[in-house]
Protein backbone atom coordinates (compact mmCIF):
# COMPACT_ATOMS: atom_id res chain seq x y z
CA UNK A 1 0.00 0.00 0.00
CA UNK A 2 0.82 3.40 -0.98
CA UNK A 3 -0.03 6.72 1.12
CA UNK A 4 -0.45 9.14 -1.39
CA UNK A 5 -1.71 12.34 -0.20
CA UNK A 6 -2.60 12.57 3.48
CA UNK A 7 -4.64 15.87 4.89
CA UNK A 8 -3.99 16.94 8.31
CA UNK A 9 -5.62 19.88 10.27
CA UNK A 10 -3.98 22.67 12.30
CA UNK A 11 -3.98 26.26 13.48
CA UNK A 12 -0.51 26.39 13.23
CA UNK A 13 0.02 26.85 9.49
CA UNK A 14 3.12 29.16 9.21
CA UNK A 15 5.19 27.88 12.24
CA UNK A 16 4.57 24.63 10.09
CA UNK A 17 5.84 26.05 7.03
CA UNK A 18 8.92 26.99 8.51
CA UNK A 19 9.35 23.85 9.94
CA UNK A 20 8.96 22.23 7.36
CA UNK A 21 10.85 24.40 4.69
CA UNK A 22 13.45 25.79 6.77
CA UNK A 23 14.20 23.18 9.53
CA UNK A 24 13.35 19.84 7.31
CA UNK A 25 14.26 21.55 4.34
CA UNK A 26 11.63 19.98 2.66
CA UNK A 27 9.74 21.17 -0.58
CA UNK A 28 6.23 23.52 0.97
CA UNK A 29 3.30 24.68 -1.70
CA UNK A 30 0.68 26.58 -0.72
CA UNK A 31 -0.45 30.31 0.55
CA UNK A 32 -0.05 29.70 4.39
CA UNK A 33 -3.18 31.07 5.03
CA UNK A 34 -5.72 28.10 4.03
CA UNK A 35 -2.95 25.21 3.72
CA UNK A 36 0.19 23.97 2.48
CA UNK A 37 1.53 20.94 1.26
CA UNK A 38 4.66 19.20 2.07
CA UNK A 39 6.19 16.76 -0.35
CA UNK A 40 7.98 13.70 1.00
CA UNK A 41 9.16 11.62 -1.66
CA UNK A 42 6.23 10.30 -3.67
CA UNK A 43 3.54 11.32 -1.03
CA UNK A 44 1.60 14.68 -0.59
CA UNK A 45 1.26 15.63 3.19
CA UNK A 46 -1.31 18.58 3.94
CA UNK A 47 -1.78 20.57 6.55
CA UNK A 48 -5.63 23.06 5.80
CA UNK A 49 -6.07 25.24 8.50
CA UNK A 50 -8.57 25.22 11.68
CA UNK A 51 -9.36 27.25 14.40
CA UNK A 52 -9.16 24.42 16.82
CA UNK A 53 -5.35 23.00 17.66
CA UNK A 54 -5.09 19.61 16.29
CA UNK A 55 -2.24 17.17 16.76
CA UNK A 56 -1.49 13.54 14.70
CA UNK A 57 1.51 10.96 14.23
CA UNK A 58 3.06 9.82 11.42
CA UNK A 59 5.96 7.93 10.35
CA UNK A 60 8.44 8.51 7.28
CA UNK A 61 10.35 5.74 5.78
CA UNK A 62 14.27 6.42 5.70
CA UNK A 63 17.25 4.22 4.26
CA UNK A 64 17.42 1.05 6.71
CA UNK A 65 21.50 1.97 6.88
CA UNK A 66 20.87 5.23 8.09
CA UNK A 67 19.38 5.56 11.21
CA UNK A 68 22.59 6.84 13.82
CA UNK A 69 22.62 9.66 10.54
CA UNK A 70 19.28 10.50 11.08
CA UNK A 71 19.29 10.51 14.60
CA UNK A 72 22.55 13.12 14.25
CA UNK A 73 20.48 15.46 11.47
CA UNK A 74 17.43 15.53 13.06
CA UNK A 75 18.99 16.72 17.05
CA UNK A 76 21.25 19.71 15.35
CA UNK A 77 17.64 20.94 14.29
CA UNK A 78 15.07 19.49 17.11
CA UNK A 79 14.38 17.66 20.33
CA UNK A 80 14.62 13.74 20.03
CA UNK A 81 11.88 12.46 21.54
CA UNK A 82 13.46 9.35 23.81
CA UNK A 83 11.18 6.47 24.10
CA UNK A 84 12.53 3.84 27.46
CA UNK A 85 15.42 5.61 27.91
CA UNK A 86 16.63 5.13 24.02
CA UNK A 87 16.62 7.56 21.07
CA UNK A 88 16.69 5.19 18.79
CA UNK A 89 13.92 2.87 20.07
CA UNK A 90 13.60 -0.58 18.45
CA UNK A 91 10.79 -2.49 16.57
CA UNK A 92 12.46 -6.25 17.13
CA UNK A 93 8.87 -8.05 15.49
CA UNK A 94 9.13 -5.59 12.58
CA UNK A 95 12.50 -5.55 12.15
CA UNK A 96 12.98 -2.06 12.34
CA UNK A 97 14.47 1.22 14.49
CA UNK A 98 12.90 4.59 15.09
CA UNK A 99 13.31 8.46 15.99
CA UNK A 100 11.00 10.62 17.25
CA UNK A 101 10.42 14.01 17.35
CA UNK A 102 7.97 16.64 17.28
CA UNK A 103 6.61 19.53 15.18
CA UNK A 104 5.46 22.72 16.00
CA UNK A 105 1.87 22.03 16.36
CA UNK A 106 2.66 18.53 18.46
CA UNK A 107 2.22 16.06 15.56
CA UNK A 108 4.24 13.26 16.29
CA UNK A 109 6.57 12.75 13.85
CA UNK A 110 9.05 9.34 12.89
CA UNK A 111 11.66 8.18 10.97
CA UNK A 112 11.85 4.61 10.89
CA UNK A 113 14.44 2.30 9.38
CA UNK A 114 12.50 -1.01 8.02
CA UNK A 115 15.50 -3.43 7.89
CA UNK A 116 12.95 -5.93 5.52
CA UNK A 117 12.81 -3.71 2.23
CA UNK A 118 16.57 -3.48 2.23
CA UNK A 119 16.86 0.43 0.98
CA UNK A 120 20.22 1.47 1.21
CA UNK A 121 21.70 5.12 0.83
CA UNK A 122 25.31 6.23 0.38
CA UNK A 123 24.62 9.98 0.51
CA UNK A 124 24.46 11.84 3.50
CA UNK A 125 21.07 11.66 5.42
CA UNK A 126 19.11 14.95 4.64
CA UNK A 127 15.48 15.90 3.08
CA UNK A 128 16.65 13.34 -0.17
CA UNK A 129 16.58 10.64 2.76
CA UNK A 130 12.63 11.04 3.85
CA UNK A 131 11.27 8.44 1.25
CA UNK A 132 7.60 8.50 1.68
CA UNK A 133 5.11 8.77 4.48
CA UNK A 134 4.66 4.86 5.53
CA UNK A 135 2.45 5.16 8.42
CA UNK A 136 -0.44 7.48 9.98
CA UNK A 137 -2.17 6.82 13.07
CA UNK A 138 -5.70 6.69 12.90
CA UNK A 139 -7.64 6.64 16.48
CA UNK A 140 -11.53 4.76 15.98
CA UNK A 141 -14.26 3.95 17.56
CA UNK A 142 -13.91 -0.05 16.48
CA UNK A 143 -10.36 -1.44 15.12
CA UNK A 144 -12.01 -4.44 13.86
CA UNK A 145 -14.93 -2.57 12.00
CA UNK A 146 -12.13 -0.34 9.96
CA UNK A 147 -9.95 -3.13 9.07
CA UNK A 148 -12.84 -5.21 7.75
CA UNK A 149 -13.74 -2.55 5.72
CA UNK A 150 -10.00 -1.73 4.58
CA UNK A 151 -9.60 -5.13 4.07
CA UNK A 152 -13.02 -5.95 2.14
CA UNK A 153 -12.96 -2.69 -0.05
CA UNK A 154 -9.04 -2.19 -0.50
CA UNK A 155 -7.84 -5.29 0.05
CA UNK A 156 -5.61 -4.41 2.79
CA UNK A 157 -3.85 -7.32 5.43
CA UNK A 158 -3.20 -7.00 9.03
CA UNK A 159 0.40 -6.66 9.47
CA UNK A 160 0.79 -6.91 12.85
CA UNK A 161 -1.36 -6.44 16.35
CA UNK A 162 -4.68 -7.31 17.16
CA UNK A 163 -8.42 -6.47 16.57
CA UNK A 164 -9.24 -4.69 19.72
CA UNK A 165 -6.08 -2.85 21.04
CA UNK A 166 -4.36 -1.95 18.36
CA UNK A 167 -4.18 -3.04 14.52
CA UNK A 168 -1.24 -2.49 11.47
CA UNK A 169 -2.95 -3.10 8.49
CA UNK A 170 -1.38 -3.00 4.86
CA UNK A 171 2.90 -3.54 4.60
CA UNK A 172 5.85 -1.47 5.02
CA UNK A 173 5.09 0.85 2.64
CA UNK A 174 2.32 1.95 3.72
CA UNK A 175 0.33 1.27 7.31
CA UNK A 176 -2.54 2.62 8.94
CA UNK A 177 -2.47 2.57 12.04
CA UNK A 178 -5.23 1.48 14.28
CA UNK A 179 -5.66 2.22 18.07
CA UNK A 180 -8.38 1.92 20.31
CA UNK A 181 -7.39 5.25 22.19
CA UNK A 182 -9.16 3.95 25.19
CA UNK A 183 -6.57 0.95 25.76
CA UNK A 184 -3.38 2.90 23.92
CA UNK A 185 -1.66 5.91 23.67
CA UNK A 186 0.55 7.46 21.34
CA UNK A 187 4.64 6.71 21.64
CA UNK A 188 6.92 8.01 23.24
CA UNK A 189 5.63 10.11 25.35
CA UNK A 190 2.22 8.38 25.70
CA UNK A 191 -0.05 11.25 24.44
CA UNK A 192 -3.73 10.70 23.97
CA UNK A 193 -4.85 9.70 20.97
CA UNK A 194 -7.61 11.41 20.08
CA UNK A 195 -10.36 11.75 17.14
CA UNK A 196 -8.73 14.30 15.07
CA UNK A 197 -10.49 14.81 11.88
CA UNK A 198 -8.01 13.53 8.62
CA UNK A 199 -8.22 12.28 5.00
CA UNK A 200 -5.91 10.14 3.39
CA UNK A 201 -5.45 8.76 -0.06
CA UNK A 202 -3.95 5.95 -1.18
CA UNK A 203 -3.29 2.78 -3.71
CA UNK A 204 -3.31 -0.73 -3.29
CA UNK A 205 -1.05 -3.52 -4.68
CA UNK A 206 -3.48 -3.81 -7.67
CA UNK A 207 -2.27 0.07 -7.51
CA UNK A 208 -6.26 0.75 -7.07
CA UNK A 209 -6.80 4.35 -5.91
CA UNK A 210 -8.97 5.10 -2.74
CA UNK A 211 -9.81 7.61 -0.35
CA UNK A 212 -11.03 7.30 3.22
CA UNK A 213 -11.77 10.11 5.91
CA UNK A 214 -11.76 9.50 9.71
CA UNK A 215 -14.17 11.93 11.54
CA UNK A 216 -14.25 14.45 14.69
CA UNK A 217 -16.18 10.86 16.38
CA UNK A 218 -14.15 8.91 15.79
CA UNK A 219 -15.86 6.76 12.61
CA UNK A 220 -13.58 5.99 9.37
CA UNK A 221 -15.07 5.93 5.84
CA UNK A 222 -14.43 5.74 2.47
CA UNK A 223 -15.46 8.53 0.54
Amino acid sequence: MHLTHVLLYTNQLENLRHFYAETLGLEVNGNGTESITVKIGPSLLEFRYHPESRYYHFAINIPFNQIDDALQWIKAKTAVLPFDGSEIVPFKSWNAEAVYFKDPAGNILEFIARKNLNETSDAPFGPASFQRISEIGVPVKSVSEVFENLHFIAKQDIYSGDLHRFCAVGNEYGLFILINPEEKKWIPEMVDARFFPLEVHFTNYKNETFHALLDENGWFKFV
